[in-house]
């Protein structure tokens, strides 16, 4: 007879943020160690036994919803909380922490003020929110709307693509986000390069082009006009094996991951996205089919928004020929050469990029720098809304 097992419970808040949803936990709940947190999380989530839905857990059986945040003060000088994102394997016990998550952090401001991790200053209207990101060591600043109180305010009029209800906005500042994991903004050093395809079972082999960036996460930018008619269909198996490839051989090159095989065991870094010249350039610039967890992302990762939108701005790149091609009168302001990436300076201007995906189209607004020493991206910045949907233990058994 198997020993019974012990039933455990963790204060946990349950937040829809952006498109995603997940539970956010205190810091101070978990194990001091973050090597001995996996378990109680892919507990507490439903992915024990490797169950696909979740069922046994708070988990809602995609990449989106089986996410955690975990948030506590800061000893940073200058940051208010430390936030680590945790993806979560749907049908599979293992959890990922080698990447952010834009989506899941634009909850992380509003869980702090209503933690009493941050207060709103009296009679202040909005509250900035300086949130450092463990996982890559970046800072994002959230500006948030707060009442006379000093509570959140989430209920408003704004929409934002891939969620049907209207809330408060959010102003989501990814701050100097190039070279978050590889210390590059393009790791190997290209502004687009070839992969070569030769592994996908009943397809021929090929070459495809891409744009390999780091930039609030590390993504491989595929060019769709270089993929075979096999895997034009968006989210169909061929693409999906072609994504994947492609996707290996990319952290192979970034550095992280010595082999394709090594790779394939870390499925959420980097991400991947198939790029599109728009069908529409009178609202948007790209069209995006992105992927998450070896699967279609049912819209866009915000941090896929911040690492297309900055790569956009920058000349030969995939998304900035893309988007060339997509507007008639090409550029509004001049686009950068990735040789001039550096440090220092002012902002000079900023450009909006729009990202269009599934559900919508995606806004960015990127602030470069110009100095004499080079040019850089200072911020990205998108808007989000969030909503706290639960508040209480989660019970799971260990």
């Amino acid at each position: 007879m198997a020993p019974r097992r012990t039933q455990r419970s963790i204060p946990c808040v349950l937040m829809r943020a952006g498109t995603s949803k997940g539970l956010f936990m205190h810091r101070a709940t978990l194990p001091g160690s973050q090597f001995d947190w996996s378990r109680a999380i892919v507990a507490a989530m439903g992915s024990c036994y490797g169950d696909p839905k979740q069922i046994d857990g708070l988990g809602g059986g995609s990449s989106v919803t089986s996410k955690v945040a975990v948030i506590g003060p800061s000893a940073h000088l200058g940051i208010d909380v430390d936030y680590t994102f945790i993806q979560v394997a749907v049908g599979e016990e293992r959890i990922d922490l080698s990447g952010n998550c834009g989506n899941m952090v634009s909850g992380v401001g509003p869980f702090a003020l209503q933690e009493g991790l941050v207060s709103a200053e009296p009679g202040a209207k909005i509250v900035d929110v300086r949130i450092l990101n463990t996982n890559t060591n970046r800072v994002i600043v959230e500006t948030i709307e707060v009442d006379e109180t000093g509570a959140v305010v989430e209920d408003g009029a704004c929409h934002i693509p891939g969620v049907a209800a209207p809330g408060a906005p959010i102003r989501v500042a990814f701050v100097e986000p190039q070279g978050s994991m590889t210390g590059k903004m393009f790791p190997t050093d290209r502004v687009s390069e070839e992969i070569e395809v030769s592994t996908v079972e009943g397809l021929e082999g090929f070459t495809a082009e891409v744009t390999i960036v780091d930039c609030a996460n590390p993504f491989v930018l595929i060019d769709s006009r270089s993929l075979p008619t096999a895997a034009a269909e968006d989210g169909n198996e061929i693409q999906r094996q072609v994504v994947e490839a492609i996707r290996c051989e990319a952290a192979v090159r970034m550095g992280l991951a010595s082999t394709v095989a090594e790779a394939g065991k870390t499925s959420g870094t980097p991400k991947a996205a198939i790029l599109a010249k728009s069908a529409h350039p009178s609202r948007s610039d790209i069209r995006v089919t992105a992927y998450s967890m070896g699967k279609l992302h049912p819209s866009l990762q915000l941090t896929g928004g911040v690492c297309l939108a900055a790569a956009a701005c920058v000349e030969n790149t995939i998304p900035h020929r893309l988007k060339v091609a997509s507007c008639s009168g090409g550029l509004v302001t001049p686009p950068l050469d990735a040789s001039e990436l550096n440090t220092g300076g002012t902002p000079k201007c900023t450009e909006t990029v729009r990202l269009e995906h599934s559900r919508g189209v995606m806004e960015m607004d990127v602030a470069r720098t110009m100095t004499k020493n080079g040019i850089k991206i200072e911020r990205v910045t998108g808007i989000r809304t969030a909503r706290r949907l639960f508040e209480g233990n989660v019970l799971f058994y260990t």
